[in-house]
């Protein structure tokens, strides 16, 4: 749980462009709000916030749904449509779930629903400091790579490798940052560094891109920092506006790590965006078909189902290989062949093997 003191740190700095038609709950939140940040404007519609907006520079923006003059969905939209990157936080009543599924494809960043949680909005803005602060890091990043343009070729190469090593730093954390959640998740990235390469190598795919597969699979769900624990840790089936929430990490992810000028880091956010796809177009966030998904994303699929499979969960138990492999090629009543590439699918089967000895040489 996040407490006042370590979110009034990490606030520190940055500015927040709150949107609310509602007089009391604008100004108690936004008392609240300026006890955690440098900078809190309010605003008392969508129209209004939007022209703020216009005139300064906001880290995060927070707004209602439902309000006079311009929505907060239509207010996300045009927001996002000029700056795709902007941390935006959708506060929703129950009966406003039909716009979930608009503001995911968007690409807003969180949710929380009416009445607040003071516990669940510290954690959701606690998440949205660190969306902040991942993508300061990156343009800290391609800045030093744009001041060593005019230096001669030696210290340009140099330099070039200092920005890639600090972009490789900033994934391990990132990875590191999805493990602190629970240990199984850490075990589960990992588990997919392995099979994603084995799979793409046995394919015959170029070495380059077996090792940009190798570096970018761990991250697959690194989206799931945005989701709060209460749904992401849930024992249960999760609700129907939960399950919306649970598929924003993939848009959330790509989010995060999109727009690189590291190739690795951008295969990175396609399989991210694109690893919930299916052939059949039965998946998300897109409901993309066949070859419209990119291929990184159609080898994680195989690689996320096989050892969904396989895990342990508080609501279904581990299944032997045997019993996975029999669900792959024959279906069950959540997935079937069709979800997957068949070329891929065949060489997944020629190998499968080497994927229940990955599994048990790195399960705990």
């Amino acid at each position: 749980m996040v407490n006042a003191k370590e979110l009034r740190e990490a606030g520190q700095g940055l500015k927040v462009l709150y949107v609310e038609d509602d007089l009391d709950l604008r100004e108690n939140t936004t008392r609240l709000l300026n006890s955690f940040f440098s900078e809190v404007t309010p605003a008392e519609n969508g129209q209004v916030g939007l022209d703020i907006y216009r005139e300064g520079s906001y880290d995060i923006v927070i707004t209602d749904i439902n309000m006079p003059v311009m929505s907060g969905v239509r207010l996300s939209k045009v927001i996002k449509e000029s700056n795709k990157k902007q941390v935006i936080i959708v506060i929703s009543a129950h009966d406003e779930a039909k716009y979930l599924l608009d503001l995911i494809n968007m690409g807003v960043d969180n949710f929380i629903l009416k009445p607040l949680d003071i516990g669940q909005f510290f954690e959701v803005l606690h998440k949205a400091i660190s969306l902040v602060r991942f993508a300061k890091m990156e343009e800290e990043y391609k800045q030093k790579l744009e001041e060593t343009v005019e230096i001669r070729t030696q210290e340009l190469q140099e330099a070039l490798s200092l920005v890639q090593e600090l972009s490789g730093e900033v994934v391990q954390r990132l990875t590191a940052a999805t493990e602190l959640r629970d240990s199984e998740t850490g075990l589960h990235n990992r588990r997919l560094g392995l099979f994603a390469p084995t799979l793409a190598r046995a394919m015959g795919l170029s070495d380059e891109f077996v090792e940009s597969l190798a570096f970018a699979a761990p991250l697959h769900d690194i989206g799931k920092i945005g989701i709060l624990d209460k749904i992401l840790l849930k024992p249960g089936p999760l609700t129907r506006e939960e399950y919306e929430i649970m598929k924003t990490h993939t848009i959330t992810g790509a989010s995060i790590l999109s727009d690189s000028i590291h190739e690795k880091i951008n295969v990175t956010a396609s399989i991210a965006l694109s690893h919930h796809e299916r052939w059949d177009g039965s998946g998300y966030p897109y409901g993309l078909k066949g070859e419209d998904i990119p291929l990184e994303g159609r080898i994680v699929s195989i690689c996320d189902h096989y050892d969904a499979l396989r895990s342990k969960r508080p609501y279904k138990p581990a299944l032997s290989h045997q019993e996975a492999m029999k669900i792959i090629v024959n279906g069950d009543m959540k997935s079937s062949p069709g979800c997957f590439d068949p070329q891929i699918l065949e060489v997944f089967i020629r190998i499968a093997d080497e994927f229940d000895q990955i599994y048990v040489s790195q399960h705990d």
